[in-house]
């Protein structure tokens, strides 16, 4: 009986470890307004690059490119992502290319408070009640024409206004999750 009572905590104890460092693996699947693990928004394209140990080609990377945005597959820990960049311009004509957002529909992925994949629309309402929350529909294409019965958007910004999580919706239910910069107009 005294070697039952002495084995009891040790594998309380055991459980205990693993299940904090089960979370801490997980950290890196947490998505918030400043990215997803390691990864940052506003991070120079080459510092993600670096970190992902992957090179990215972008089409409007140069000067002459109709667009200063653009974006690039990832995988990251196994997740698969969708990068979007912007060129910012330093002295003269120099620029780089910087990290604005990043999307995923990957079930490892959840927001803090637990959002991820299938959770339902009210959910988010009520893990985002005291926030700036916005809801709008979707569009079934690119154009604005078409507005989805089935598709929509909630959106959290920071209280600063600059920065933003947006969950894409299907039939009232996390499809997909990005984290971004947020833009005015004129910026």
């Amino acid at each position: 009986m005294k070697k039952l009572l002495f084995l009891f905590p040790l594998a309380f104890l055991a459980i205990c470890c693993n299940h904090h460092n089960e979370n801490k693996q997980n950290s890196d699947t947490i998505i918030s307004m400043d990215g997803m693990g390691e990864i940052k928004i506003g991070m120079k394209q080459a510092e993600v690059e670096k970190l992902l140990n992957q090179k990215f080609i972008l089409k409007n990377a140069l000067d002459t490119a109709d667009s200063w945005q653009d974006s690039a597959t990832a995988t990251y820990k196994g997740i698969d992502l969708q990068l979007y960049f912007q060129r910012e311009y330093t002295e003269g004509n120099n620029f780089y290319m910087y990290l604005i957002g990043l999307r995923t529909s990957s079930s490892l992925c959840k927001t803090e408070p637990g959002i991820g994949m299938g959770t339902e629309r009210s959910k988010i309402i009520a893990a985002y009640e005291d926030g700036y929350l916005s809801l709008s529909p979707d569009f079934e294409d690119d154009s604005t024409a078409n507005r989805s019965k089935t598709k929509s958007l909630v959106n959290i910004k920071n209280e600063y206004g600059n920065k933003q999580i947006i969950f894409y919706l299907s039939n009232k239910k996390v499809v997909a999750i990005e984290a971004a910069i947020l833009f005015h107009d004129g910026e």
